[in-house]
This record gives structure tokens, C-alpha cells and sequence, in this order.
């Protein structure tokens, strides 16, 4: 475990929710039954259970909101906006709502926007299509910072990671290639930052290169001078 995570347990019973807390490179006890008391199978159909990213205490979620992204593509580079804030496409969501589409082809350089560690690479698929059913092959590397926001770089090239989960990445560090997997009608990169919230982690709105995200609208061209 590389970063903070909480474990969010509904009793199906009489429906309340609790909340149980972990942190990096500890172990934590979530549920404690007797053997002769509980089985697997009547705990499944008595509690609910599911796993986030950051601390589910709201005093823990706040974070730095004046912080300055880099691009996610290197210096001397600059991309067409495809997609920005509340794109009525795919950016519609609290998941999506403040994320930014670059119209970077297969084999750009991805960088990092900020330095943070890797908690998770999926790399492994190759496939592309324009309905939901293609949504789980969208390649992608995430990353924590130190005020517990995450950051996705989204529809990377098959095995096209040039960082493994654990490793610390700096700023305009180059960690992937981009490419053309997932929901997506046409090669770029979906980047985002998040934050964690008691229903998973949600998009929020950032300072790109030091400007505004929401200025980042559909058909600017962001350079990275």
C-alpha cells in the first residue's frame, strides 16, 4: 500500500456505514469475527463492502488548491484541447467533470505534473471503441501527491509505461506514451486530478502552466514553452 486508503462497510441489516482507516506500509484490522460465529458467505450477504483512495475523514480531504500542474507533455511541445471542464462527450461526471483532453497521438511523450509517487500502471490492453463496453481497456498510469490529491494520465499505448507502481516521479519527468485504448474515438490524453471523497475519488479543478483549467476549452492550443 503506497498511499492512504479507507475501507467503506455498509451493515445490510440496519443500514449504517462505518469507516475503517489505512495508512501507508501498516496493516489494518478491518472486521474481526469468531470462526464458529461467522462464515465467508453470510458476511457477504450481511455487510457491504468498498475500497477508496485518501483519508475518509473531511478535515484529511482538504488539499493545495493554488498549486501549480505543469503540462503533461514535454517542453517545446503543444496540443489541441479536445475535450475540457464539463464536456458534454465524456467530462460530465464528478469523475470526469474537471479533467482536460490533449490531442496527443500514439508514441507522444507523457510527463509527470507534479512530483508524487506510483500507486497503480495498467498498460496491458490493446483495444479501442466508442461504447461503454470499452471503458475498462483504457490504459493508465496514477499518481499520488503529497496533499492527497491523485493525479490519471489516461489511454496510454499498450505497455507503453516508462514507470512501475512504487516508483517517486518528479515534475516534467517523462513516465508514458501515449495512445489510443479504451473509450475514445480518436488518440489523445485524458489527464486529471482528484480528490477522495466517502463515494471514491472525484475530479476537482486545477492551475495548469499557470493558468486556469476551466480556460483550457475545446480547440486551444496549450504550449509548454
Amino acid at each position: 500500500m503506497l498511499c492512504p486508503v479507507f475501507t467503506k462497510i455498509e451493515n445490510l441489516k440496519d443500514n449504517t456505514i462505518d469507516f475503517v482507516q489505512s495508512i501507508p506500509k501498516e496493516t489494518s484490522l478491518i472486521m474481526q469475527f469468531k470462526t464458529e460465529q461467522k462464515d465467508s458467505t453470510s458476511i457477504l450477504n450481511s455487510y457491504k463492502f468498498a475500497h477508496y483512495y485518501g483519508y475518509y475523514e473531511k478535515e484529511k480531504q482538504a488539499y493545495d488548491t493554488l498549486f501549480n500542474y505543469a503540462l503533461p507533455f514535454p517542453k517545446g511541445k503543444q496540443f489541441k484541447i479536445i475535450q475540457g471542464y464539463n464536456g458534454d462527450f465524456t467530462h460530465n461526471t464528478n469523475f470526469s467533470r474537471y479533467t482536460i483532453d490533449f490531442n496527443l497521438q500514439i508514441g507522444d511523450t507523457i510527463v509527470g505534473t507534479r512530483d508524487g509517487v506510483v500507486i497503480k500502471v495498467i498498460v496491458k490492453h490493446n483495444k479501442q471503441g466508442t461504447t461503454e463496453k470499452f471503458k475498462p481497456f483504457g490504459n493508465y498510469i496514477m499518481v499520488h501527491h503529497n496533499d492527497n490529491t491523485f493525479a490519471q494520465y489516461v489511454h496510454l499505448k499498450q505497455y507503453g509505461a516508462l514507470v512501475k507502481v512504487g516508483d517517486s516521479v518528479k515534475r516534467n519527468q517523462p513516465i508514458a506514451l501515449s495512445g489510443f485504448t479504451g473509450l475514445t474515438t480518436t488518440p489523445h490524453l485524458h489527464f486529471g486530478v482528484f480528490k477522495a471523497t466517502t463515494n471514491g475519488i472525484e475530479s476537482i479543478p486545477i492551475i495548469l502552466d499557470s493558468i486556469l483549467g476551466k480556460k483550457y476549452i475545446k480547440s486551444k492550443i496549450a504550449k509548454n514553452e
